[in-house]
């Protein structure tokens, strides 16, 4: 259960911002593959094997599930599998334009509400599965737009959460329309990708579940585990791990000859007031993964770092 959002700004173009959300403590990799051109980038979650990011040429994917069931299925241990979707995108980002990149989602049967993006370009895909059967819209998003989406279709009406079905998909509908008004009101006043990423991490609602940010220690609840964000421009894709564990070999990744990033953003202002005293166990604490051992590396685009904080001081009413 994500929020996915895109704006175009004068100085940068197309930027894509993200807030993971899952209801376990995902196992972050990166994965740098140079085994085709373009080279590509890849957060890859090794508890689900799902995988997104970008490549060299610019073009990056970042998707929200609609296929709600199966993302909300408990997960207990590792994967050595790939997920469909995951392996859709490393497969599409293979190819080197936009149009061809989105193409390629759709004839895979790409799910979910998925921003394929370069710098200059902007689509939106909203794929599901109906009765075994693949359905998708598409729209480009132009440049004077903004675009953001949860876990229901919008596009696909009858996709992701449904209001009727039961209690709980009730609340869960309810908790993926709320954020996805506080996601786009964090579009309309972001004047910067460092105030987009930040927006996404508001919690004005005294129910967590409502907020962009979702902070919760009960493991059967959604929270946000990290926020992502990807500057075509930059070849840079930014993380924020939140609840998450990390492990990724700098020297490795940053060390190549296409000119491709992994930028890790401070955690250090999200203690949440749910957080610090229900974090009793190495496995729900919010440092886990960052923590000590990596440090924070300041990114390129200036005042990711500097100014998040005032976005965070604000307590729930």
């Amino acid at each position: 259960m994500c929020i996915v959002a895109a704006k175009w700004f004068p100085e940068m173009g197309w930027v894509a911002a993200k807030n993971r959300d899952r209801n376990y403590v995902p196992e972050i990799t990166f994965d740098l593959l140079t085994d085709s051109q373009p080279t590509r980038l890849l957060m890859r979650d090794d508890m689900t094997g799902y995988m997104e990011g970008l490549n060299h040429k610019g073009i990056g994917v970042l998707s929200a599930s609609l296929q709600v069931m199966d993302d909300e299925k408990e997960v207990k241990k590792r994967t050595s599998d790939d997920n469909p979707d995951g392996e859709r995108i490393r497969a599409a980002l293979k190819l080197t334009t936009v149009e061809q990149v989105m193409k390629a989602l759709v004839e895979s049967g790409m799910t979910g509400n998925t921003l394929v993006f370069d710098q200059d370009r902007c689509f939106l895909i909203e794929g599901a599965n109906r009765r075994d059967v693949y359905h998708n819209k598409i729209k480009e998003i132009q440049k004077n737009e903004t675009v953001a989406r949860t876990n229901h279709g919008i596009m696909l009406p009858w996709a992701g959460y449904q209001r009727g079905v039961n209690a709980n998909q009730d609340l869960s509908r309810r908790s993926s329309e709320s954020r996805l008004k506080y996601a786009e009101q964090a579009l309309k006043s972001a004047q910067t990708p460092d105030e987009l990423i930040n927006g996404l991490a508001a919690h004005p609602e005294s129910n967590t579940q409502m907020n962009p940010l979702r902070t919760t220690t009960d493991t059967k609840k959604m929270r946000t585990t990290a926020q992502e964000m990807i500057i075509p421009s930059e070849q840079t894709f930014f993380l924020r791990p939140i609840q998450s564990r990390l492990d990724i070999d700098f020297w490795k990744i940053n060390q190549n000859k296409d000119d491709i990033w992994v930028e890790i953003l401070s955690n250090r202002a999200f203690r949440h007031p749910d957080l610090p005293e229900a974090a009793e166990s190495e496995s729900m604490d919010p440092f886990v993964g960052l923590g000590r051992k990596y440090g924070s590396v300041k990114p390129k685009t200036s005042g990711l770092v500097d100014q998040y904080q005032k976005y965070l001081a604000v307590k729930p009413k």
